[in-house]
């Protein structure tokens, strides 16, 4: 303990120096001689590009979870990783392509575009690596796969081989999502609906050998070259009579029958339905009740193709405009209503989404479903908050088959095979040499990939080894599987904790997670989503840059509790820094005299003071709280608590109060209290090292140079430290030195004005404290003189006055300042308060502000009347004082 303390904290150099120390040291590998074990994977993030605010809170709430297991002594692993993000991935680089190069993918031809994207992988997985390890992400990085890795491809191909022998992976011709600008199939939870202003456009379809026709509303005209129906209620007397009948459809003039279907609302719009089956969900199921033809009108890009002859080769655009124009000329377009509705746009290319028939592969997840749905009604697998289950059983419950192809390169290639000269079509989780029918080599591959979180969906069981024996043997599958932990937002409960839990239970008869805790989205401090259209986003490593990873590391935990959406004001990074530096401030000043300490001095509860036995009692209950919050993954609360301590116990108030002990001449004294400061202040690092490792590891280096904080115990409370007499005393003295010092500023006293006291209570235990503790009010609030008095003696004139719950206070101030002048000041200061009450109060009764303004606008005048009425009172309180 010989080292000099830096003046200042320099967070950069000390967080580099410190992972890359952790790292050397294998610090966050897994230790399996113990008993306990706490595993959880990463979500693994896209490659796609950088991480951000949400990648950090993420990953910040994780590594604060495992730090503070491994300190519990718990076996700990977290999994790193990353996704191949297939359609993400494929987009960004045939973009870089073409503007860098002027080429497409189809210029390159497969295999070489495939390599321009491992390039891009391995450039990006880097990035991400590198921004993980400046968050301070103590994962073990023995353990990083890439969704694309041998192994994962191993998994993939065994599970989809194996539902496919069951019969649960097909391939159908069924309506899918097709997104033109990507010219794929995309799944239901990758369609983002949009509010659209469009119109609804009513057509006449006349009624064969009849003068009768029906009047169909639309949004999408250029659709009815693919009509194949025209549906009504076969309750609804107008047209009950048709049933059975001919329609003709307009401009094309095919024939196509009028039918009867439940679907149809009688109550919403005309009441005739145009069926289109192969371009509206709806409409396929109808046209599958009623064994309709299926007519495709688009080309994969999303234009008119030969079924719509007078529009062949426009885009829906401009087939909508011309498809009008022809209804105009033949009379047949009786009405163009303003309608505004919800359009599916693609989440990744943001092009509106066509509903399209195309043969796929699906899977059949109806069973699995289920009994993803009774894993977590048994509690199996948990949700926090609770109430998320229920958006996890909104799609369980009602499921559709899962569209598992992609028309793209980029990603895990379908293991089915074809024969070219039998025709026999497999599926194999190896690859084959030859056709197992016939024992032809002549073999080719399904060319599209699978969807994407496919693979994701397999993460939990391929990062551990699965399937291969011998690897999952090493990697200790048995030990962490399931996992105790999923950290994740909410918008993905859909996409992948359904998948996870689905394919999970279906290849090992477990939940792959114990608990799932879901955290809110990150929003600007407006509460608005960030997003690159804004310009609102923040950049983490910006803000590591700028504040240091503890900082960003505790505003995060600050703001994360069970909460759906985290407004983040950028100016809560600053104040986090300004905690962090206070911390090393009360280091360095408390440094020179722990350097005189002993480090296996243990304390003797019989050998403390008041103080002494306060501070240690104080610490018992931040530590039992730290705990429990952070097991209920209550990071904001866990922040508030030590924050709390911090700053309004252990820096305000006893580091104050031990410097009479140390600037004193009892030696005894002083080295008893240098070892309670040194005992509480190496607790307060080991409590906030989960959140900010980097300087609690730094601080703690100066005190044990032999030994590393990431590998020390996590404080548990200490029954012998309940002293919570000396608790309340102390606390009750705390806030009657802080009445003192409010007073003192109200009338403006200087620092050094000394000042007498006169304290009325009727609790002697009170008033016996203050006489034995009368030094530190000298020391605190400048006390030269006071005296205890009962609660029905006399008050002193021309004093002020504050009180506790338990004790009036009075300082005469009539030889410390001008009487009449501060009568007069206070006057001044009444005058305008109650300016200020009233206009707040007006307010408060004006229903129509009550009933249009924001909800936290209404709080914050509320709030505001609240303070100036007491401060009113407290005025006039002195006031009145002054002039008795």
């Amino acid at each position: 303990m010989n080292q000099e303390i830096e003046k200042n904290y320099d967070p950069q150099n000390i967080e580099t120096k410190w992972y890359e120390t952790w790292v050397k040291n294998n610090s966050f590998a897994p230790d399996r001689t113990r008993t306990k074990s706490f595993s959880i994977v990463m979500p693994p993030p896209n490659v796609t590009g950088k991480l951000h605010m949400g990648h950090a809170l993420d990953n910040t709430c994780q590594d604060i979870l495992v730090r503070h297991k491994r300190m519990q002594g718990y076996n700990t692993l977290w999994i790193p990783g990353a996704d191949h993000a297939g359609i993400s991935t494929q987009a960004v680089v045939e973009k870089r392509l073409y503007k860098e190069e002027k080429l497409t993918k189809h210029d390159l031809g497969r295999e070489q575009f495939l390599e321009k994207i491992w390039e891009w992988k391995d450039e990006y997985e880097k990035t991400i690596k590198n921004q993980l390890e400046k968050i301070g992400a103590s994962c073990d990085w023995n353990y990083y796969r890439f969704t694309m890795d041998e192994t994962p491809n191993r998994a993939v191909r065994k599970v989809f081989t194996q539902l496919y022998r069951e019969g649960l992976i097909y391939q159908a011709e069924r309506i899918i999502n097709w997104d033109t600008v990507l010219q794929s199939a995309i799944s239901d939870a990758e369609v983002e609906y949009k509010e659209v202003k469009g119109k609804f456009y009513h057509i006449h379809y006349k009624v064969k050998d009849s003068e009768e026709v029906l009047e169909v509303a639309t949004t999408r005209p250029e659709t009815l070259y693919g009509d194949t129906a025209v549906a009504v209620n076969p309750k609804d007397k107008r047209f009950k009579h048709l049933i059975g009948k001919t329609a003709i459809i307009p401009i094309c003039e095919r024939e196509v029958p009028i039918i009867g279907d439940s679907y149809v609302d009688m109550e919403l719009g005309t009441g005739c339905l145009k069926v289109t089956p192969g371009h509206d969900f709806n409409d396929f199921e109808i046209g599958k009740r009623h064994e309709l033809p299926t007519i495709n009108i688009l080309n994969k890009d999303g234009t008119l193709n030969d079924n719509a002859e007078a529009v062949q080769g426009l885009n829906a655009i401009d087939a909508r405009k011309k498809t009008i124009e022809l209804l105009e000329e033949s009379e047949q377009l009786v009405d163009i209503k303003d309608h505004v509705h919800q359009v599916g746009h693609g989440e990744r290319s943001d092009s509106v989404i066509e509903p399209m028939v195309s043969k796929q592969w699906f899977l059949n997840v109806q069973e699995m479903a289920k009994r993803s749905v009774k894993s977590v009604k048994k509690g199996q697998m948990n949700f926090i908050p609770k109430q998320w289950e229920n958006t996890f059983f909104s799609w369980l419950n009602e499921p559709r088959d899962w569209c598992l192809s992609r028309q793209l390169w980029w990603g895990h290639q379908i293991p089915v095979y074809t024969c070219n000269d039998c025709q026999y079509v497999f599926a194999a989780e190896f690859e084959p040499k030859q056709c197992p029918k016939c024992e032809s080599v002549s073999l080719e591959q399904d060319p599209d990939v699978l969807d994407t979180w496919f693979s994701s969906g397999l993460w939990p069981l391929s990062t551990l080894g699965w399937p291969n024996d011998e690897e999952m043997l090493k990697k200790g599958f048995d030990t962490y599987f399931p996992n105790s932990l999923l950290i994740t937002g909410f918008d993905i409960i859909f996409f992948w904790v359904a998948r996870m839990s689905m394919m999970s239970l279906q290849f090992t008869d477990k939940s792959p997670f114990k608990d799932v805790y879901i955290h809110g989205i990150v929003r600007d401090k407006e509460g608005r989503k960030m997003s690159k259209s804004l310009g609102n986003g923040i950049d983490p490593i910006e803000i590591i840059d700028q504040y240091g990873a503890d900082a960003m590391r505790f505003t995060l935990a600050s703001i994360c509790g069970h909460n759906r959406g985290m407004n983040l004001d950028p100016k809560l990074f600053e104040s986090s820094r300004n905690y962090i530096n206070k911390i090393w401030n009360a280091f360095r000043f408390s440094y020179p005299f722990l350097k005189k300490t002993r480090k296996d001095f243990q304390i003797k509860p019989s050998k403390l003071d008041p103080i002494e036995k306060w501070i240690l009692a104080e610490l018992n209950h931040t530590v039992t709280e730290m705990n429990k919050y952070l097991e209920a993954y209550r990071f904001d609360e866990a922040s508030s608590v030590i924050y709390s301590f911090v700053y309004d116990k252990y820096c305000s108030w006893f580091i104050e109060l031990c410097k009479p002990i140390f600037y004193g001449e009892d030696l005894d004294a002083q080295k008893q209290r240098a070892n309670i400061l040194r005992f509480v202040f190496e607790q307060i690092l080991k409590l906030l090292h989960p959140i900010a490792p980097f300087m609690t590891e730094e601080l703690w280096s100066y005190l044990h140079q032999d030994k590393q904080i990431i590998n020390q115990s996590y404080p548990e409370a200490n029954p012998d430290f309940e002293f919570e007499k000396e608790r309340e005393m102390m606390n009750d003295f705390i806030e009657i030195t802080s009445q003192i010092r409010n007073l003192r500023a109200s009338v403006q006293l200087k620092p050094k004005d000394e000042i007498e006291v006169c304290f009325f209570t009727n609790k002697k235990k009170i008033a016996d404290f203050i006489y034995e503790n009368r030094r530190y009010l000298q020391l605190l609030a400048k006390v030269n003189k006071g005296k205890v008095y009962g609660k029905d003696e006399e008050r002193p004139k021309k004093s002020i006055m504050g009180a506790t719950s338990e004790v009036e206070i009075f300082i005469p101030v009539a030889n410390l300042i001008d009487i009449n002048d501060e009568i007069s000041r206070l006057n001044k200061q009444i005058q305008k308060v109650r300016v200020d009450l009233e206009k707040n109060e007006k307010k408060l009764k004006n229903e129509k502000f009550i009933e249009n303004a924001p909800d936290d606008v209404v709080a914050e005048v509320k709030e505001k009347t609240a303070s100036f009425k007491s401060r009113l009172d407290s005025l006039e309180s002195n006031l009145s004082n002054l002039t008795s």
